[in-house]
């Protein structure tokens, strides 16, 4: 599966610090089980068609970690060796603590690199986690609606005491900041649909009222009569600041936009049952969002769209116009960008300045981190950690190979595209590289015994509250997460903490060159 979302790649490496937080029911129904989907998806598919910005909203993604797979705990990609030797000298490791990596590992001079922050990633990851909080569908000022609207004789004060149906209007596409014109007799103001109460009604939902109709009614024979009126949401169509879910297949085109045939079958490049798309957050190619603009729940369109000219993820489609026949499934609203947004969803922040300030960082330091996994020269690999890496792994896998009947090498070959003595290596990288880093910081980059405590007890009430949401009670739950933290082990919260002060740190140390914006964003807009 090809996704459209551009954002996911850089994105990536630059949610660590940034909490996910939890929207209460009072808050309306989420679309984070859509979300959740969509993210497997994505992950699952190495080959994403986006426009080279692509996000990804999977709050387990360490913020030390890299498009070339430099991450604090896991790696998914190849190495960048300059060696493949093990250190066959005697290695005892008895804490990671205490090990000197000047000898293994020369991280290169990062402080004179000059590291490009783009505005429009960070703009792409504020869409992300607008449409990733996105709330249920309900109508809303400037949204075209379909309405059904029905008025009934009232029998009694009773607003269920309905009794012969007068008219049914069907109103078609209906603005609410202009007048409506109903598929039948009469005009009605708008200000008719919104002061009987349909403004935040929810799609298939019918709204009641009782009212007496004025001179404007359609029917003479009415006018001045108590009557009950029934509006019902029928559809909507879509528009800009729209989130939205799609199905869609993409196929190649000739010149004159024919969908090309290979042995007879039409040459398709991407396909997709349930997508999500935030119409103008640039996520997608804008070809393609705007080709979705005026679209109902369940019409189907032909959107032709073109790719960018320095679209790298699939080099094959740089430039090219191509074709998607795309369905509506769904819409939602996007969360509202302001202050309380940000409080409510990311606790460490009180305000959007300080939350960009924030995403700038996480950016920054994925890209400092690319640059030092993409330089750093590897002298050896101790043997001691090697071989414990590789117990280590066989370990944990263990079950799930034997219930695929598979041997390690096949599963990290599938899932990594690697042997698994690159993948131990990966791995071992990684380690290797934020030790020698906490070596050259020096004592600033060390964690003190109280930071330390701190850190175990902010993992022991994480697991705590993850345990209480699972059905456990506060005395079950908190054993529980004792015990799982202190399965965890010292060394990995040491590292925790160790990672983000070499975060913090590192994040100051470099030049950062910021590479503008031109592009509007539908929540800057709307302001």
């Amino acid at each position: 599966m090809l996704i459209l979302i551009m954002c996911l790649v850089v994105f990536a490496s630059c949610t660590g610090n940034l909490p996910q937080g939890e929207t209460s029911s009072a808050s309306g129904e989420k679309i984070n089980n859509t979300v959740s989907s969509w993210e497997s998806d994505i992950e699952a598919d190495s080959s994403v068609a986006t426009n080279d910005n692509n996000v990804e909203t999977d709050s387990s993604v360490s913020s030390t970690e890299s498009e070339d797979g430099l991450n604090s705990s896991n790696v998914q990609s190849g190495t960048d060796d300059t060696s493949d030797s093990l250190d066959k000298e005697e290695d005892t490791v008895k804490s990671k603590y205490d090990y000197d990596m000047s000898k293994y590992i020369v991280i290169p001079d990062y402080k004179r690199h000059i590291f490009d922050v783009n505005e429009d990633d960070i703009k792409s990851a504020i869409g992300i986690y607008l449409m990733q909080y996105a709330q249920e569908y309900k109508v809303n000022r400037g949204d075209y609606i379909q309405v059904s609207i029905r008025f009934y004789e009232l029998l009694s004060i009773d607003i269920d005491a309905k009794g012969e149906e007068i008219k049914e209007l069907f109103v078609d596409n209906v603005w609410l900041n202009s007048v409506a014109t109903p598929n039948g007799d009469g005009e009605y103001q708008i200000s008719f649909l919104i002061e009987n109460g349909i403004l935040g009604a929810k799609m298939g939902a019918t709204v009641s009222r009782i009212l007496t109709l004025d001179d404007t009614f359609f029917d003479e024979n009415y006018r001045g009569q108590r009557v009950i009126v029934d509006i019902t949401i029928n559809n909507k169509t879509c528009k800009a600041g729209d989130v939205l879910t799609a199905s869609y297949t993409g196929y190649y085109v000739d010149e004159e936009g024919n969908i090309i045939l290979d042995d007879g079958e039409e040459k398709t490049f991407d396909q997709s049952d349930n997508s999500p798309f935030f119409i103008g957050s640039h996520l997608a190619i804008d070809d393609f969002e705007k080709g979705l603009i005026g679209m109902a729940i369940g019409e189907e369109k032909d959107v032709y769209a073109t790719f960018p000219h320095d679209y790298t993820s699939s080099p094959e489609l740089a430039g090219k116009r191509v074709l998607f026949k795309v369905k509506i499934n769904s819409f939602f609203t996007p969360a509202v960008y302001d202050d309380n947004f940000v409080k409510e969803y990311f606790t460490n922040y009180q305000t959007i300045d300080e939350f960009e300030e924030a995403l700038k960082k996480e950016f920054v330091l994925s890209k400092i981190y690319e640059y030092i996994n993409a330089n750093a020269q590897i002298i050896a690999y101790p043997e001691a950690e090697y071989n414990l890496a590789k117990a280590e792994l066989e370990s944990v896998s263990d079950a799930f190979l034997n219930q695929h009947d598979m041997t390690l090498e096949a599963y990290i070959q599938q899932f990594y595209g690697m042997t698994v003595d690159k993948y131990i290596k990966a791995n071992m990288k990684t380690k290797m590289i934020f030790y020698r880093l906490c070596e050259m910081i020096g004592n600033s980059a060390i964690p003190t015994d109280e930071e330390l405590l701190a850190e175990k007890e902010k993992q022991m009430n994480m697991y705590k509250e993850q345990y209480i949401a699972e059905g456990l009670t506060q005395e079950q739950a908190m054993a529980k997460a004792e015990e799982y933290v202190e399965a965890l082990g010292e060394n990995y919260i040491y590292e925790q903490v160790m990672y983000k002060k070499i975060d913090d740190i590192l994040s100051t140390q470099v030049k950062i060159n910021v590479i503008g914006s031109e592009k509007e964003y539908v929540w800057e807009t709307a302001k």
